[in-house]
């Protein structure tokens, strides 16, 4: 894998960009290595990427040696159907339950832990698991987090039986913020060293995604069967999505920073610092 390759989130949430890539001319002269979330985030952590999106919370854990590209993120103003809790249980009768987390995300579990804390004053036994549903997870917990393509085909195949609960919903009920669930972060010395390179990538994602959005329904067939949702579905789930990272945003890192910071989730990160390029 070269080092200059860009990550590259291969779920449903970064089909604008996917599209944008492909068939819309911003992906040549540019090499990309798909991966979950939390592939991600350890291969830019370990410098094996220069440049990748990760979830927000491995920019607090790493802010020494990273800095953030502006104007892109993956956000959400309110639910957003791909971060779901499934529970056997009503939510408020978790307080001290075994919750299964996703092994592909971090942002996620911060989040889950949060809400848990703070809206439900609960504190539940946490663990990774790589299990879906079908394959037993709720045997050994009370309740599942599940994130990007399984949850949302776990929202949309809901079983009998089962309490869904979106975390976008839950955060935007809990602070009246919209939730910053991915960055595209940048190693720091590779950035001082390759200026050029990193304004390239800057306008090629930055205008990746305007294609992609512009051109969404064509996205949606052209792509669709990668994905066992309908193009119908697919389009639904893009518009409750936010690509942008306004001032309003980085408000809002910053609170899911802080809040994170109080549990010992992350250092204690006041402010986020960008790459410097050519908006």
């Amino acid at each position: 894998m070269d080092s200059q390759s860009l990550g590259n989130i291969k779920f449903i949430n970064c089909l604008p960009l996917h599209y944008g890539l492909s068939h819309g001319g911003f992906g040549e002269k540019l090499s990309t290595h798909s991966a979950t979330p939390a592939q991600l985030n350890q291969l830019i952590v370990t410098e094996q990427l220069n440049i990748s999106p990760v979830s927000s919370i491995i920019y607090a854990q790493n802010s020494e040696k990273l800095v953030v590209l502006p104007n892109v993120s993956i956000s959400a103003e309110n639910a957003l159907e791909s971060i779901i809790l499934v529970s056997k249980h009503p939510i408020e009768e978790l307080k001290m339950a075994r919750i299964a987390l996703t092994a592909k995300s971090a942002t996620s579990h911060g989040l889950l832990k949060i809400i848990m804390h703070h809206a439900y004053k609960a504190s539940p036994q946490y663990f990774v698991s790589p299990l879906s549903l079908d394959e037993g997870v709720l045997d050994d917990a009370e309740a599942v987090l599940f994130i990007g393509d399984d949850a949302l085909m776990a929202y949309h195949r809901q079983l009998a039986g089962y309490y869904y609960y979106d975390l976008g919903g839950e955060w935007k009920k809990l602070t009246g913020l919209p939730m910053v669930y991915a960055v595209w972060t940048v190693n720091r010395n590779f950035a001082d060293l390759n200026k050029d390179y990193v304004q390239m990538v800057y306008e090629k994602v930055t205008g990746g995604f305007q294609y992609g959005l512009t051109h969404i329904e064509d996205a949606a067939h052209a792509l669709q069967d990668r994905f066992s949702l309908t193009a119908a579905q697919i389009v639904h789930y893009i518009g409750l999505l936010n690509y942008e990272f306004s001032p309003a945003h980085e408000q809002a890192l910053l609170t899911y920073y802080r809040m994170a910071h109080e549990l010992g989730l992350s250092p204690n990160i006041t402010k986020i610092e960008f790459a410097k390029v050519v908006k």
